[in-house]
């Protein structure tokens, strides 16, 4: 949970805000107190943490303070995760669930899906830990939380780990840290680092893991994370076993040992004990490799109690889960047999009472069912103009289709019919294979055009016939138009043309990403279609007010101003011939129009012949 999480548990404990607070203001305080505290701890010191957590679950039972129950089983929960204790995590997440499922609480009821979706996925129970990281997931997007959704993101990224799906796990990493980095969560960004460290290092990218273990090491010794800098210095040591440096190693592996005999992590002392004795095993000192061997050997003993009763605690939890549903559903079906009864005594008592107002009403009624034919005439009567007017609206609609696969048919007459023939003159061997090569990169510029062109008649296509859906999110609108500049290099080079970006600083738009990202990409096109040799075209971006200003900039033939009418006209295209004879069809300006308008912005021009260009839209800011 992040810290102005723990310091509105300490308000909202003090007003009483919860369900099933008391009245005594000083219990709320003092139980706000040691739950803050115990928050603070079960990274640095679990016992400490569990201490005060089960001092809080006692309280909170006594004054039957039902959020302070869940929250001390949440903590108790993580605190025995850390000492590697996988019973006693998974019993008391089940019993905070018991206080926070279906509960208004829905911030610490997501925290605790994703701390026993991590204690399944350590207990290698995928299956477990998928059910309870897709709840976490839904969750948080309902309550649009982007802290929880890097949470279900940091969680998912360890559950592809554990599998070895390593591109996975980085995609996920990559994501909960980008979120992680803009609510300024250091601590589960370090968390993250040390993750695509440990990604890394299974995949045997040493030198890349390091980097990562480095920044990881640097931020937890910052914060004060002890459990997740014991786990860094353990992967620090076992990069450098791996890069044949065991002195460094043996470093490392002292001061994760050291940390984690303070907490009481299991798994990670057996870990670090078990690479120790292979290090004085190479080092041939087999007496100190024996002694660490019967470390390990005590810590799996114990390690092995904890995890063989976790799975018997697993077992019975889930019985009690499903029985606790099963009761639901139960009481469910009850009330719903309840509320059928009852609906049909109030349609029996409705059917009575209409009978009686029938009876006398039917004079008042009679009198009224000319008034009431009169306004259905009416209502037809509009029904009547509505359906003509769509009518013209599709005949404008058809006869714009009809003339832009008139044009398409005709632009992809040419090219196909140049492969053909270049198809037929190699087949007979009729053409050196130079000559073949000299024109099959004229023939590829052109079919690329016609890809283009194919590409955004469909989307297009889509677009008119309603099947393609506006799906809104955040993103930096930096990263698109990089992306939509790279894509047209290629174009770009032919012509010598060369594309600057102008932007001050990320800026983060609410919008369709694909949508927005098509219409840079055309606008991008067009400016090189019509921009001589040597020219230049240039891409900005800007925020004003609760918009983001992008700009596409070329020093090109331009345009007069019947043209740039016709393009902003409604429903209709344009297309004329490039510097170099290029072709189109006007449908990526209809797409770009259309697409702006979809995503609550505009698209103005600014052109004189001879003097380029300057195309402009909006979008939202996050």
């Amino acid at each position: 949970m992040r810290i102005r999480t723990l310091y509105v548990v300490v308000i909202t404990g003090i007003l009483g805000y919860f369900p099933g607070y008391g009245s005594n203001t000083s219990d709320s305080l003092s139980l706000s107190h040691d739950a803050f505290l115990a928050h603070r701890l079960y990274l640095t010191d679990p016992n400490g943490a569990i201490r005060l957590a089960t001092t809080i679950v006692s309280e909170a039972q006594a004054s039957k303070t039902t959020y302070f129950q869940g929250y001390g089983n949440y903590l108790l929960s993580k605190a025995f995760w850390v000492k590697g204790n996988y019973r006693l995590s998974t019993e008391y997440g089940y019993k905070a669930l018991t206080f926070l499922e279906d509960s208004p609480h829905i911030e610490l009821w997501t925290e605790t899906l994703l701390a026993l979706a991590r204690t399944f996925a350590d207990l290698r129970s995928f299956h477990h830990a998928e059910i309870f990281l897709e709840r976490a997931n839904t969750l948080a997007h309902e309550r649009r939380d982007y802290s929880l959704i890097a949470g279900v993101f940091r969680e998912r990224s360890m559950l592809f780990l554990l599998r070895n799906q390593y591109d996975s796990a980085l995609y996920w990493a990559d994501k909960g840290i980008a979120l992680h980095e803009l609510d300024t969560d250091t601590l589960h960004t370090s968390i993250l680092f040390s993750r695509k460290a440990a990604i890394y290092l299974a995949m045997k990218d040493y030198n890349t893991s390091m980097a990562f273990t480095k920044k990881a090491i640097a931020m937890d010794s910052l914060i004060g994370n002890k459990q997740a800098l014991g786990i860094a210095y353990l992967q620090a040591a076992q990069i450098d076993y791996h890069l044949g440096q065991p002195e460094r190693s043996l470093s490392f592996i002292k001061k994760s040992i050291a940390i984690m005999t303070e907490i009481g992590s299991f798994g990670t002392l057996i870990k670090g004990h078990n690479l120790l004795a292979e290090i004085y095993e190479m080092q041939k000192k087999s007496s100190l490799a024996l002694e660490q061997m019967r470390i390990v050997s005590q810590f799996k003993d114990s390690l092995y109690s904890n995890e063989s009763n976790g799975q018997i605690q697993e077992m019975q939890s889930s019985y009690e889960l499903n029985k606790k549903e099963d009761t639901i559903r139960s009481l469910q079906g009850a009330r719903q047999a309840q509320r059928v009864v009852a609906v049909y005594m109030i349609i029996g008592i409705c059917l009575l009472v209409l009978l009686i107002f029938v009876l006398w009403r039917l004079g008042v009624l009679h009198k009224k069912a000319h008034a009431a034919l009169s306004f259905k005439n009416l209502a037809i009567e509009h029904q009547k103009e509505e359906i003509q007017a769509q009518a013209e609206n599709l005949q404008q609609m058809n006869v714009l289709k009809s003339k832009l696969f008139s044009v398409i048919s005709h632009d992809l007459r040419g090219p196909i019919g140049n492969l053909q023939a270049l198809l037929d003159l190699l087949t007979k061997q009729g053409m050196s294979p130079e000559e073949f090569r000299t024109i099959s990169q004229k023939l590829k510029a052109n079919l690329n055009v016609t890809q283009r062109t194919l590409e955004n008649l469909l989307t297009w296509s889509q677009s008119q016939m309603e099947g393609m859906r506006t799906a809104q999110d955040r993103f930096d609108i930096q990263s698109l138009i990089d992306e939509a500049c790279h894509l047209m290099e290629e174009a770009a080079h032919r012509k010598n043309i060369t594309i600057e970006k102008v932007a001050a600083s990320a800026i983060a738009v609410m919008a369709d990403v694909n949508q927005v990202q098509l219409v840079i990409r055309n606008l991008i096109h067009n400016a090189i279609k019509f921009c001589n040799e040597e020219g230049m075209v240039v891409v900005s971006a800007e925020s004003s007010e609760s918009y983001c200003h992008i700009r596409v900039l070329d020093n090109g033939v331009g345009m007069t101003s019947s043209e740039t009418d016709m393009i902003l006209g409604e429903k209709h295209y344009f297309s004329k011939e490039g510097t170099q004879k290029e072709k189109g069809t006007g449908i990526g300006l209809l797409l770009c129009k259309e697409f702006v308008k979809r995503n609550g912005g505009s698209l103005t021009i600014n052109s004189r012949p001879g003097e380029g260009t300057t195309v402009c839209f909006t979008v939202p800011l996050a």
